[in-house]
């Protein structure tokens, strides 16, 4: 405060703008008209929910969830919290707490993507304390001498323990794992082998270590299991007809725990690690009970059997994980991505969706489904009942991650390289007729720019730090291009190079 004294509210002013426009100027959204709407915000929201087009609202949206993660997440700061780090209350809601199975971990699916990497590194340190104290917990609740374990809530102080009276939210012994893709997808977007080596290895090999002495060997199956295993915050009827929520591998456990392994294999790969630990990875995965499990419906199961479900349209869609943000669920594994789809249907015909968050997550799902039109559809009740006049996502009440969310969506619908390519405008909607965005970033460490006309694609323009092959695909082509370091790489319409 002494040294901002002598300098005057303009010149204060004027950093600020410099500082925050580093971040935000990276990434430029349009849609459509690129003429501003000359109507308040409250004026707009009422137009869309009688069924009006505001494209240029929907592009705002999109950088407003940017703009809120620069404020509430910068190098050296906590993670944004449940209200990132605006509360109204005297008692915030959820305590203004981290929650682990889904809401911490969506604040930050627009980090890498939307090009703000720096912004990410909270979520790092504050997993670290978390796994410091995880350790503990594992020892002492569960006897586990190696790794650490985190549930479902946590807070500043960065507890790892069951916080919970009630099973079916409390129990939830996945909330590190979760966690731990972030390093893993840092590392990918980033490339950084030093971040891999120093910090990522470590953290993942932490829950790795957990899940090798969480597993018991099921003779019937012949596969290491997960038991006892939930559902986030969702119970099934047992044979009896009484809601039950523990279970025995449950599907959202082991696509986590099998991506963990995965990782952990890969960035093993990447650093040249061969060990005992690598082996006993190894060994497990090989053997590991299958998370993704199509059911006599044609759905995924939720649990390891087909029980009915009491609440039919449930928020969440836990057995989806490996849809989105994992990348297990892809186009050419066709029976898992149709009852994904399927899944998703018969959730939203018995009223899913209901939250804000849940909502945005509908939007990344559909993406990763290549289903413009139903993201659309998402992005559109989203719009129209899940944000406040200022445009903050209510769960109710206001929780942030939807606004999170929703911009990880949009990004998602426009770019895509969770396979082994990057895939252009996978889930265009129909009206999206013509637009263009600057700076998104895939992973590879790879920068792009795509701009359309009339739904198809005009050009496309790719910058790498370091050179290497590329596997692009748009509208059923693939092509491999050599890009190289530092240079601009312009493609056609045809994706050709010009």
């Amino acid at each position: 405060m002494r040294r901002l004294s002598n300098i005057k509210y303009s010149e204060i002013f004027k950093r600020h703008v410099r500082d925050h426009q580093k971040y935000f100027n990276r990434v430029s959204l349009q849609l459509g008209d690129s003429q501003k709407v000359n109507l308040p915000t409250d004026i707009r929201l009422k137009n869309l929910a009688t069924g009006k087009e505001d494209l240029g609202l929907v592009a705002d949206l999109f950088q407003f969830g940017r703009y809120l993660l620069i404020s509430s997440s910068r190098p050296g700061t906590n993670p944004a919290n449940l209200q990132g780090l605006w509360n109204e209350h005297i008692a915030a809601p959820w305590n203004a707490d981290y929650h682990l199975n889904v809401n911490l971990q969506m604040n930050y699916w627009p980090a890498e993507v939307t090009n703000l990497t720096e912004l990410h590194m909270p979520l790092f340190d504050f997993t670290d304390k978390l796994i410091e104290r995880g350790r503990i917990t594992a020892r002492e609740q569960y006897g586990i001498k190696r790794g650490a374990v985190a549930h479902q809530a946590t807070d500043l102080w960065a507890p790892a323990f069951m916080r919970a009276e009630q099973p079916y939210w409390g129990s939830w012994i996945h909330g590190g794992g979760w966690l731990a893709q972030h390093y893993w997808e840092h590392y990918n977007f980033t490339k950084d082998k030093t971040f891999l080596r120093e910090r990522a290895f470590p953290a993942i090999k932490s829950f790795a270590e957990f899940y090798l002495d969480w597993l018991v060997w099921d003779e019937k199956t012949q596969k290491w299991v997960s038991f006892p295993e939930t559902s986030p915050e969702n119970s099934y009827l047992n044979k009896e007809g009484k809601r039950a929520a523990v279970s025995y591998g449950s599907a959202m456990g082991h696509q986590i725990i099998a991506e963990v392994f995965d990782n952990i294999l890969s960035a093993a790969e990447v650093l040249e690690i061969e060990d005992d630990f690598v082996k006993e990875v190894k060994e497990k995965r090989k053997n590991l009970f299958p998370g993704i499990v199509v059911g006599p419906d044609e759905r995924l199961l939720e649990w390891n059997e087909p029980y009915e479900e009491p609440e039919k349209g449930h928020r969440h869609l836990s057995h989806l994980y490996g849809l989105h943000p994992g990348n297990d669920i892809i186009q050419s594994t066709p029976g898992a991505f149709e009852a994904a789809k399927n899944s998703i249907d018969y959730r939203l015909q018995h009223g899913g969706a209901g939250t804000g968050w849940s909502r945005a997550w509908m939007i990344n799902f559909n993406a990763r489904l290549l289903d413009g039109r139903s993201a659309k559809e998402n992005i559109d009740k989203f719009m129209q009942i899940s944000l406040a006049k200022n445009l903050f996502d209510l769960h109710p009440p206001f929780q942030i991650d939807g606004n999170f969310g929703f911009t990880a969506g949009v990004a998602e619908m426009l770019l895509q390289s969770h396979e082994d390519f990057i895939r252009i405008l996978p889930a265009l909607p129909e009206s999206w007729e013509n637009g263009e965005i600057a700076g998104l970033k895939a992973r590879g460490d790879i920068e792009v720019d795509i701009r359309w006309e009339k739904g198809l694609l005009k050009e496309l323009v790719l910058r790498a730090k370091e050179g290497k092959k590329q596997k692009i695909h748009y509208a059923g082509t693939e092509v491999v291009i050599n890009l190289l370091s530092g240079k601009e790489v312009i493609l056609s319409a045809d994706l050709k190079t010009l």
